[in-house]
């Protein structure tokens, strides 16, 4: 007979089990039907007369040795073999299968070239001569349970063959599991054996990395406490050398006071006339004598503000005052300057920043002096002047800012802008007064007081002077 004329029937109630034996049967050329459990496997049996039935044993309802016994009890197809699926699990299982008639059993998980064989096998002794009938059953005791075997002897001896093959085919996959473990052990071991070599070479240099890096740790060691009391030197050399400058500088300011406030006094009695009348000229020549005074006295007073911030010698005089007040007033002061050069000088104050706060009131009105002063300074004739006052929601802190469109300052020279005695590049200094240590002395009184400055800039387009200062002022020991 054509395999493809040879249907067999599988019976299996996992989809994936029934899909997987479908494809290896159909691939061998027969012509498969699939029941999804015992019952639907019974009716397609009677049904379609298959020349085979490969049935699941562990079904619910009607499991496969029901089936079976159905199959072989009734007589229109009681002659089909029956191929039982199982695990092995249970040796009852053997004596199950030849009560209920099986002809075979195949042990899962299956080899598929063993399936196929055993199914080949089985086709053609169905087609040999049944000569000797079993007519009697016999009953047998097994694992205290009785059993009736009415199976024909050719079924009895495939079935036990069946069984041999089965324990066969497991002792060859045990053996050749057996060669495989004992040659993978011996692999093992003589990787280990390698890595105990390797491991020793490794402890070696490990350990003479180690002294090594011992060895290493107390020169660095030495290094750094050398180069730490260098450090130390250093510093404390720094530190008395700007302590000189401060007090080579305080006491050059004073001396240099005395005389200069003299200057000063007798220019404006000479300006006054208070020891007689002068000429025009006469007047000119006082009044250029008294302005040139008047800001060498200036450039000391900075000169001495600075060196006492720089020694730790200038302490704030905190008090409570109007800031709306001190800011207008400081707007005043700049506004003839501003008017003669046609600068517009704007100011913008929240509401929020009408309030008292505490500071050193002639520190914080020399701070604006300085940051509206240069603003009006660098701004050409026609340009503009804002101040803006307002209070940051998330910090507390008062902000002032001075914009202008004055000449701007280039990116390369921002970092050194708050240095002393620093002046940017001549192209855009030459034509201005100034000794460079305004914004120096300015940055300095801001942090004073706890605050910060910055500068935004843009050079030919103006520039943005900003700082923010806490409106009370905490003890020291609180604010650090």
């Amino acid at each position: 007979m054509n395999k493809a004329e040879i249907r067999i029937l599988i019976t299996e109630d996992s989809a994936i089990q029934a899909e997987k034996l479908r494809r290896v049967l159909a691939f061998a050329g027969y012509s498969v039907v699939v029941a999804k459990n015992g019952v639907e496997g019974l009716l397609k049996a009677r049904e379609l007369k298959p020349q085979l039935v490969v049935s699941d044993i562990n079904m619910p309802g009607m499991n496969g040795f029901e089936l079976c016994r159905h199959i072989k009890s009734d007589t229109n197809i009681s002659a089909t073999p029956v191929i039982l699926l199982t695990s092995l699990s249970d040796p009852t299982d053997v004596i199950s299968g030849l009560e209920c008639g099986a002809d075979n059993f195949i042990v899962k998980p299956y080899d598929e070239g063993h399936l196929l064989a055993r199914i080949k096998h089985i086709l053609l002794n169905r087609e040999l001569p049944e000569n000797l009938q079993t007519q009697l059953g016999v009953e047998i005791h097994f694992a205290g349970q009785r059993y009736f075997i009415t199976a024909e002897k050719k079924q009895i001896l495939d079935f036990l063959i069946s069984t041999y093959e089965n324990a066969v085919q497991k002792n060859t996959e045990l053996v050749k599991v057996q060669e495989k473990l004992e040659l993978l052990n011996e692999e093992l071991e003589q990787k280990v054996e390698r890595r105990t070599v390797d491991l020793t070479k490794e402890i070696g240099v490990r350990k003479q990395l180690e002294e090594k890096l011992r060895e290493y740790a107390l020169t660095l060691e030495e290094k750094v406490r050398d180069r730490t009391k260098e450090l130390e030197d250093a510093k404390n050399l720094a530190d008395a050398a700007t302590q000189a400058k401060s007090d080579f500088l305080a006491n050059m300011s004073h001396e240099l006071r005395t005389p200069l406030n003299s200057i000063i006094g007798f220019s404006e009695v000479l300006q006054d006339e208070m020891i007689g009348p002068l000429n025009p000229s006469q007047l000119e020549d006082v009044q250029y004598i008294l302005t040139a005074g008047r800001h060498l006295l200036s450039l000391i007073n900075d000169i001495l503000d600075l060196s006492k911030v720089e020694s730790g010698k200038m302490e704030l005089e905190l008090g409570w005052f109007s800031l709306q007040e001190l800011i207008e007033a400081s707007v005043v002061m700049q506004r003839e300057k501003a008017m003669k050069h046609g600068i517009v000088l704007s100011l913008a104050i929240q509401p929020e920043v009408d309030i008292e706060m505490e500071a050193d009131v002639r520190k914080l009105k020399q701070i604006m002096f300085n940051l509206l002063s240069n603003a009006v300074k660098f701004t050409p004739d026609g340009g503009a002047v804002s101040l803006v006052v307002r209070k940051l929601i998330e910090t507390g802190e008062i902000e002032i800012s001075v914009s202008d469109t004055g000449i701007g300052i280039k990116n390369e020279d921002l970092p050194r802008l708050f240095s002393a005695f620093t002046q940017l590049q001549m192209a855009y200094t030459k034509e201005y007064e100034g000794t460079g240590l305004g914004l120096a002395l300015t940055k300095r009184l801001v942090e004073l007081h706890g605050g910060r400055i910055w500068v935004e800039s843009e050079f030919g387009k103006g520039s943005k002077f900003a700082f923010a200062i806490p409106f009370r002022q905490w003890p020291s020991d609180e604010r650090s």
